[in-house]
């Protein structure tokens, strides 16, 4: 990010959300606005309510899509397995009336939980230069959390549809760690999806998952994203294994090594367990937290941190010889 965009100004936070009460944060060089997306999901599943599958696939897009469409445009790509109108007809309108009640309460929940998450986080973090958006919304299942640019400002969206689903009730770990990303990304060149290396992923995934679980230690593997259950101590278990595994794809930028490692889909990988790379992160994190802090990592730029990365890595792959 470009500390252009925050101008050097001290800004107060504030929330603009339609129904929701405006909120102050502590002074930053920081701003951002929140788009609040569940009026329109609320009026969409007023109408479709006890319709056929069809009709509330035509009602989405007609009530609910097409007034963001801009925003759902910048989607399109990452969510393009989600957005495909036959399997969100099989996958994703069967779901939603068990998940509606559960999603008013979320979004209910959000402004507290969004006030409380950025307080801690600029307690770690003071030097929090982010301006750009936040936007609640439903994402057909595409994601709990993401950051990623949304019509050419720097963005955090959080999916309550996806999150409810999860089980996730809260959701101060995970807007803390998308948070970390919009931080980290002022000194740290990387995007979701952008063909970088994999070893950039694993860094940029591993340091936000370390300060979401440093900021919430009594939070459940749930509320941390940690999912599938089991996943965390399956890759301590094999930790060694694992992290040779990951060294030998260390420059790659095929997408089907990300997916082994940061996706929870199936794969045929019988080592890797699915989104194995965001534990693995926390790992080699913890290892350079023995002699860094999480301050100077967060700071590294790329050049500065592969060769701490490749070298964690390595301790970690020898552990048990």
């Amino acid at each position: 990010m470009s500390s252009a965009s925050a101008k050097g100004a001290t800004v107060i936070f504030g929330v603009l959300l339609s129904g929701w009460t405006c909120l102050a944060f502590p002074p930053s060089k920081s701003s951002f606005t929140v788009h609040n997306f569940m009026p329109e999901f609320w009026k969409f599943w007023a109408a479709a309510q006890g319709q056929s599958i069809d009709r509330q696939a035509q009602l989405w897009q007609d009530i609910y899509v097409k007034p963001h469409r801009m925003v759902y445009g910048d989607l399109v790509k990452s969510c393009k397995d989600e957005f495909d109108p036959e399997w969100a007809r099989a996958k994703y309108f069967p779901d939603l009336p068990k998940l509606v009640p559960a999603m008013h309460a979320m979004a209910d929940s959000l402004p507290q939980q969004l006030t409380a998450a950025q307080r801690r986080f600029l307690q770690m973090f003071p030097d929090m230069r982010w301006a750009g958006d936040i936007y609640v919304l439903a994402s057909g299942h595409c994601f709990n959390a993401r950051a990623q640019t949304i019509q050419g400002r720097s963005a955090v969206l959080f999916g309550v549809d996806d999150i409810v689903a999860l089980g996730q009730r809260d959701l101060t770990p995970v807007i803390e760690h998308e948070l970390f990303h919009r931080y980290h990304h002022e000194f740290f060149d990387f995007e979701v999806s952008s063909g970088y290396p994999l070893w950039t992923v694993l860094w940029a995934e591993g340091l936000a998952q370390y300060v979401c679980e440093q900021l919430n230690p009594a939070a459940s593997e749930i509320d941390l994203s940690l999912v599938p259950l089991g996943m965390a101590q399956t890759v301590d278990d094999r930790k060694a294994e694992i992290a040779a595994d990951f060294l030998r794809r260390f420059d790659s930028t095929d997408e089907n090594d990300s997916t082994v490692y940061f996706s929870i889909s199936d794969h045929e990988d019988p080592l890797v367990p699915a989104r194995a790379g965001y534990e693995l992160g926390v790992l080699v994190v913890r290892e350079l937290s023995k002699h860094n802090s999480i301050r100077t990592m967060a700071h590294w730029s790329q050049q500065e941190a592969k060769p701490q990365l490749h070298e964690a890595l390595s301790a970690l792959a020898g552990a048990s010889q």
